[in-house]
Order: C-alpha cells, then structure tokens, then sequence
C-alpha cells in the first residue's frame, strides 16, 4: 500500500510540474538561444524543475518500499491518467473516441501486467 501511495504522489508532482512548463511555453517559440535562457531562468520554470526533481525523489522511495515490476508500471499509469485529466481541463486537449480507446487498451495493459506484482507491493 505505501508504494501506490509514492507512487500516486510521484504522479502528482511530475504531472504538475510538467503542467506548470507547458503553461510557460503557452505562446512562445523558442528558437534563439537567448529565448532558451530567458525561459529556463523563469522563476516559475525553475520551481517547476524543482517540482519535477521533487517526484524523481519520490519514485526512488516508492521503488524502495516496492518491487520495480510493480512500482513501474503503477506509477506509469498514475501518472498517464493525471496527464489526460491535465490536458482535458487545464490545456483543454480533445479526447476523441480513438483516443478514449487507446487510453483504454494502455491502463487496462498496466493493470493486466501489475496484477502479478500487486502480491508483493
């Protein structure tokens, strides 16, 4: 129970962190390399890096409370579900009927691969 629960906050974070660069880079395109330094010198880049590293963090505690065939894929498909979720409400991304589909098949993938691992987890 204790790796889902890394794993569920690695997710958060890498996801919000992830979010928080994407809502940065709204609007520019960063083709010059004084663009690059103006974006990555950002104060809220640069917590969204920190958040970023703050998950990785995490994950190395999820994978020391769980074993890695499990704590993988759970925390990959976590972190796909709040990334869907992100998109749909933050970035307003579409999800068709084929994406809905493959979102489908991937968890249902993870869940059927996990199923082995969740004895030890």
């Amino acid at each position: 129970m204790k790796a889902v629960i890394f794993c569920f906050f690695y997710a958060v974070l890498n996801v919000s962190g992830a979010a928080l660069i994407k809502w940065k880079l709204k609007g520019r395109v960063l083709n010059e390399l004084g663009d690059w330094i103006k974006f990555l010198l950002d104060i809220q880049v640069i917590g969204a890096f920190v958040i970023i590293f703050l998950s990785a963090l995490v994950m190395f505690k999820a994978l020391s409370v769980g074993h890695f065939t499990f704590v993988i894929p759970v925390s990959a498909g976590i972190n796909f579900i709040l990334t869907i979720i992100a998109g749909y409400f933050i970035f307003k991304d579409q999800i068709n009927l084929v994406s809905f589909a493959g979102f489908t098949l991937i968890i249902s993938g993870i869940i059927i691969l996990s199923l082995n691992s969740t004895q030890h987890a």
